[in-house]
């Protein structure tokens, strides 16, 4: 049986997620859903998260060397309706994109009910991987997750993480550097198969999976390539810029890392990370 494989991105939803204020109890309420609105939607920051999915997140869905699979992108109907439109221009050019347009605030409610009709429609649960839209992820992601998934036919869930991958960044108009990294169960390309029908890959922090299931890491390649900068809405970004661990790159060092999983970046102007005429 083939294995039928989603792979899932919330594009500015306004929820709770992985930004520190909202992942307590209250963070879901009314003021804090306010402050989000007004930062989610700016102007300046849906510009820059749209240049960053444009680039990167975008050219990953459409360079896949296994085109079977569907990608879902979660957003609100908040969303102001001119930006709405754009991102639904974007998608509708690639076969392979389901646009959820959800007001519900967390998206394990928003995702269960395509959850439960993908898992009914393919006999089983789907199997799932997270990324970033402001991230890219390797044109072999798709190939690797289902040769992983024969080898794991006979376990009813599992996770996998590619931790290999490379980081480029720039906070408050610094120059943008460059870095290779080792992040397991990063949040960017991590898979897994739940146990439920309706059940989202977002139930857990992407860390905290392999405390939950069968977990497998495969160090082949690189499996994806993660933005660090002033518009990223994660914890990570609040705790460390760039940790001690990551190998940092010249410019031309981290050209050639693209060569095999990001073909398609190679000679792309990444000059969007960088803030212009920032303080």
């Amino acid at each position: 049986m083939q294995d039928d494989i989603v792979g899932i991105c919330r594009f500015s939803f306004l929820g709770k997620c992985d930004w520190a204020e909202t992942a307590g109890q209250g963070g879901d309420s009314p003021g804090l859903m306010a402050r989000r609105r007004a930062m989610l939607y700016a102007p300046g920051r849906l510009a820059r998260r749209f240049a960053a999915f444009e680039t990167l997140c975008l050219p990953s869905i459409r360079a896949q060397t296994d085109p079977d699979f569907r990608f879902w992108i979660l957003t609100s109907p908040e969303m102001p309706g001119e930006w709405l439109e754009r991102l639904r221009g974007l998608c509708a050019g690639v076969p392979q994109i389901r646009l959820i347009v959800s007001d519900k605030r967390e998206t394990v409610n928003a995702l269960r009910e395509p959850l439960r009709e993908a898992a009914e429609a393919a006999g089983r649960p789907v199997i799932q991987f997270r990324v970033d839209d402001d991230d890219a992820f390797s044109r072999h992601h798709v190939a690797r997750i289902r040769s992983h998934a024969r080898r794991f036919a006979d376990l009813p869930a599992f996770a996998i993480s590619y931790p290999q991958g490379l980081v480029m960044g720039s906070y408050e108009g610094d120059p943008i550097s460059y870095w290779r990294a080792h992040q397991p169960f990063l949040g960017a390309g991590v898979a897994v198969r739940m146990r439920g029908a309706g059940r989202c890959i977002y139930a857990y922090n992407h860390f905290q999976l392999p405390k939950h299931f069968p977990a497998f890491t495969d160090i082949a390649g690189l499996g994806y390539l993660q933005t660090r900068w002033d518009e990223g809405d994660s914890v990570a970004t609040i705790v460390a810029k760039f940790p001690k661990w990551f190998q940092r790159l010249d410019p031309t060092a981290f050209r050639q890392a693209l060569a095999e999983d990001f073909p398609f970046l190679q000679d792309v102007d990444l000059g969007f990370v960088e803030r212009k005429g920032a303080a």
